[in-house]
């Protein structure tokens, strides 16, 4: 395994320069510690060095990898480890919620340092919020340590260059306006959000992230197109929902049929046509056998194709970071 070396890293903006000092992490339900080897040599493979230091696991009552308190204390070490480029979250599950006290406590300590990386989706959710809303770092939702093309079978997505990823964004061109704002509005914003269920889970808390001049990004698993519409309803009834624009991404099951793909993206085209802002669908992104980085709180822009040389007009828009 390589090992860790500090790096003095001179940018004023972002610790993780290079973006290759890994530290792999665990906050939420228990993972299986078979995998971890694998995991780290394909992380080697990749050219990133990686530390496996942060992966303490004492599963709790609940099945996750330890105690809130423990969990907490690991998870802020880690923040404040100086020989730490990115934090790679090894899988979702449940249970980081409960650590935004423990990480709210730290707030003023954690805005010292010069800003980390995080990297990880589902349950991770939570951290991207607080990172990206209360300290104002960037961070990058993409797939787990754990499930990626190279180390789970049902996934089809690579392991992401980091920093490339960083330094020069990203570009989707497949996006669908799902509504007539989307098609004839170009909106821009700075991104956020991640599991609906998480996203949601902060409503009407201390911890609900500012919406203003904000592009939600939502996506979620294991919800019936019945709850979903449940869901999409508690949008429409917010005070003080003022997004710029919202992004759905994947919210059908990995195996899904063509025909349940579709109620739930009826679903959605139904919300779209009753809120007043634009709304886009990105079935790229969440729990299914793709899920592209994009990069939440960064500035993204969204925009209807041009027609082209014919005067024909696109279906598609471009998500461009």
């Amino acid at each position: 395994m390589n090992t860790m070396k500090n790096n003095a890293l001179d940018s004023d903006l972002i610790c993780a320069k290079e973006f290759n000092q890994v530290a792999l992490i665990s906050c939420s339900t228990q993972y299986d510690e078979q995998t971890v080897d694998n995991v780290v040599k394909t992380f080697i493979d990749h050219g990133y060095m990686v530390t496996t230091k942060y992966l303490n696991q004492v599963i709790s009552d609940l099945g996750y990898v330890n105690t809130d308190q423990e969990r907490a204390n690991n998870l802020i070490t880690a923040l404040l480890d100086p020989t730490i480029d990115v934090l790679w979250f090894f899988r979702g599950g449940g249970g980081a919620l409960n650590l935004l006290p423990y990480l709210h406590a730290y707030k003023t300590q954690l805005g010292e340092i010069k800003p980390k990386t995080i990297v990880g989706f589902s349950d991770v959710t939570a951290i991207h919020s607080f990172i990206n809303n209360e300290l104002g770092w960037q961070s990058v939702h993409a797939i787990n340590a754990s499930t990626n093309k190279a180390t789970n079978g049902g996934n089809e997505q690579p392991i992401p260059d980091l920093k490339a990823l960083m330094h020069e964004g990203v570009s989707y061109n497949t996006v669908l306006p799902l509504n007539e704002l989307a098609k004839t509005t170009a909106v821009s914003g700075q991104l956020i959000g991640g599991n609906h269920t998480l996203v949601g889970a902060t409503f009407g808390t201390k911890y609900q992230p500012d919406f203003a001049n904000k592009v939600l990004l939502l996506e979620d698993i294991g919800v019936t197109y019945r709850q979903l519409d449940r869901y999409l309803q508690q949008l429409l009834f917010l005070k003080d929902f003022d997004v710029n624009a919202i992004v759905f991404g994947q919210y059908y099951q990995m195996d899904q049929n063509d025909q349940d793909r579709l109620v739930y993206k009826k679903v959605l085209e139904i919300f779209a046509g009753q809120f007043d802002k634009p709304v886009y669908y990105f079935p790229f992104i969440g729990h299914g056998k793709h899920n592209q980085p994009v990069i939440l709180g960064r500035q993204v822009s969204l925009q209807r194709h041009d027609n082209n040389e014919h005067g024909i007009p696109s279906d598609y828009c471009t998500l461009q970071q």
